[in-house]
C-alpha cells in the first residue's frame, strides 16, 4: 500500500513539476511563465537548454537517484524520496550557479561602465566605447561584447544592445542598456555622468550582498551537514550490516524512515527559505 501511494505521489510530482515549468496557469500566463523560466536558465549560463530540455534533465536525474537508492539500499519508499531529491536536485544546483554567476556578471558590468564612462569622457562615442570592451573590457564580458560588437555590424547599435540585455538578463545591465538607448535616441552630455551614478550604486550594492553572503554562508554549510548526516549514516549501517536495519523493512518501518527524512528536508528547506536574499527583479523585459 505505501508503495503505491508513494509511487502516486512521485508521478504527480513528475507532473507538477513539467507542468508548471511547460504551461503553467494556461494560456495566458504559460509564455510569461516559461520567459522566466527561459531568463533563469540564461542568468545561470544555459543558453541553449529550453524548458523542455531542463524537465526532461531533472526527471532523468530523479530517475537515476532513485535507482542507485534501490540498488544500496532496497527500500522502495526511501528510493522513491532520494528519486524526488534528485528531481528537484538540478534545479537546486543551477540556482546556486545562477547566484554565483550572477554575482561575477555584476562586477565585470561595474568595471565595464566604469571603463565605458572614462571612454566616453575621453572623447569616444557611446558605440565605439561599447564596441572596445571586446578587446579591453572585463574578461568574463569579453565574449559577450565580442557578441555586440558583430551584432552592431549587422543591425545597428540598438537592436544589438536589445540582445544582450536578453542573453545578460541582468538588472545592472537591464539599468545600462536603457541609459544608453535613451542617450541614442535623444542625445544628450550627461551619458557619461549617468553611467558614473549606476557604477557607484551597483557597486555599493554589491558590498553590501558579499557581507550577506558571507553570513548566510555559514548556515546554510551546518544546514547541509546537519540534513546530510543522518542519509550517509543510514547508507553506511545499511551496507556494513543489513540485517541491523531489517526493522524498518516493513510498511511501518518505510512510513517511520519517510517520515523523518520529510522532516529533515522541511527543515533544511525552511532554514534556507529563512536565510534568502531577496532577488533583484529585472528592470526590463
Amino acid at each position: 500500500m505505501i508503495t503505491h501511494i508513494l509511487s502516486l505521489a512521485f508521478g504527480v510530482g513528475l507532473y507538477l513539476l513539467y507542468e508548471g515549468l511547460t504551461n503553467p496557469g494556461g494560456a495566458r500566463s504559460g509564455a510569461a511563465r516559461l520567459s522566466r523560466v527561459r531568463s533563469f536558465l540564461n542568468r545561470a549560463g544555459l543558453r541553449d537548454v529550453g524548458p523542455v530540455e531542463f524537465v526532461l534533465f531533472s526527471l532523468g536525474s530523479g530517475l537515476a537517484l532513485g535507482g542507485a537508492g534501490y540498488l544500496l539500499l532496497h527500500w522502495t519508499g526511501i528510493s522513491l524520496l532520494l528519486g524526488l531529491a534528485g528531481l528537484v536536485g538540478p534545479l537546486a544546483y543551477y540556482m546556486y550557479r545562477h547566484d554565483r554567476r550572477r554575482s561575477v556578471l555584476q562586477t565585470g558590468l561595474i568595471e565595464a561602465i566604469s571603463q565605458v564612462r572614462d571612454s566616453i569622457r575621453a572623447g569616444l562615442a557611446v558605440e565605439e566605447a561599447m564596441v572596445g570592451l571586446a578587446v579591453t573590457g572585463p574578461e568574463s564580458l569579453r565574449p559577450e561584447f565580442g557578441n555586440l560588437a558583430r551584432e552592431i555590424g549587422l543591425h545597428g547599435f540598438a537592436p544589438a544592445l536589445e540582445a544582450m540585455r536578453e542573453r545578460l538578463a541582468d538588472p545592472v545591465f537591464d539599468m545600462v542598456s536603457a541609459a544608453l538607448l535613451l542617450n541614442e535616441q535623444v542625445g544628450g552630455r550627461n551619458v557619461s555622468q549617468v553611467l558614473d551614478h549606476l557604477a557607484q550604486a551597483a557597486r555599493g550594492e554589491q558590498r553590501t550582498q558579499q557581507e550577506i553572503h558571507a553570513y548566510q554562508a555559514r548556515n546554510v554549510t551546518s544546514a547541509r551537514i546537519v540534513a546530510a548526516v543522518p542519509l550517509l549514516l543510514l547508507i553506511g549501517i545499511r551496507a556494513i550490516s543489513p540485517t541491523y536495519l531489517a526493522i524498518f523493512n516493513g510498511a511501518g518501518g518505510q512510513i517511520m524512515l519517510a517520515t523523518i527524512f520529510l522532516s529533515i528536508a522541511a527543515g533544511y528547506l525552511g532554514m534556507l527559505w529563512l536565510t534568502r536574499l531577496p532577488g533583484d527583479a529585472r528592470v526590463l523585459r
